[in-house]
């Protein structure tokens, strides 16, 4: 399995084909499909090809544990105030979702 999988990644760039990033990865998912144990393989390569890919787009998370807790996230709250390039915070707008939250008592209870 291991020999398929470097001929797969080798010949394409031995030939100077293209699309080398594509046959790396059809050479990885050989690898890890035909693997014996490829569910167990399969969670930490899931969570290292997202972590690359943030750490790609500039958003860098401490590991796969927190990726976990991120799928739980119903709501996402994003800063369009200013708070973290000018330094004033401004709340523009508060919706709860339990009815019996105001905005008055989040402040308390975040004054705490």
């Amino acid at each position: 399995i291991i020999v398929v999988s470097v001929a797969i990644a080798v010949i394409p760039a031995a030939f100077r084909v293209h699309n080398l990033r594509q046959w790396f990865h059809l050479a990885l998912v050989v690898l890890v499909s035909a693997c014996p144990c490829a569910l167990i393989l399969s969670t930490p390569v899931a969570s290292f090809c997202t972590l690359t890919k943030a750490a790609t787009s500039g958003l860098l998370v401490k590991g796969g544990d927190y990726l976990e807790i991120l799928s739980n996230i119903k709501i996402t709250a994003f800063d369009k105030t200013g708070t973290l390039t000018r330094g004033e915070f401004v709340v523009t707008n508060f919706r709860s979702l339990c009815q019996d939250i105001s905005f008055n008592s989040l402040l308390y209870w975040y004054g705490l």
